[in-house]
């Protein structure tokens, strides 16, 4: 049969989807997929599903941990959604008012009393 799709052309594909596939893909990839999954009914979801995770970690990697609304705008999704992917806030590395050691704190303030005496 291998001789045969070195003959087939696009024109002999039969109009309509399967068409529109070669078109695409090629005659010969067309083939293999007939072979992989002819016969069967299945399932192709949209690009954006297979895009997704591609697209989620290029958004962490861009995140600062203030841009929601500039990620939301540029990959046409909502501060809700953006927040969904990266969290809150707190890009990595970023330490919160909470993780602060207050021991040093405590310095701080002998400090500043000591400079202005």
């Amino acid at each position: 049969m291998d001789g045969l799709i070195d003959e087939l052309t696009p024109e002999m594909i039969p109009q309509g989807i399967y068409r529109d596939i070669v078109e695409k893909i090629g005659v010969a990839n067309f083939i293999k997929l007939a072979e992989l999954v002819g016969g069967a009914t299945i399932y192709i979801p949209k690009a954006e599903s297979f895009l997704r995770p591609a697209r989620d970690l290029r958004i962490k990697q861009e995140f600062n941990g203030y841009n929601h609304a500039e990620l939301a705008k540029r990959y046409n999704l909502s501060e809700r959604w953006i927040r969904a992917i990266c969290g809150e806030g707190h890009a990595e590395g970023q330490i919160s008012l909470f993780d602060l050691d207050y021991s040093q704190e405590e310095n701080t303030e002998e400090i500043k009393e000591s400079a202005t005496a």
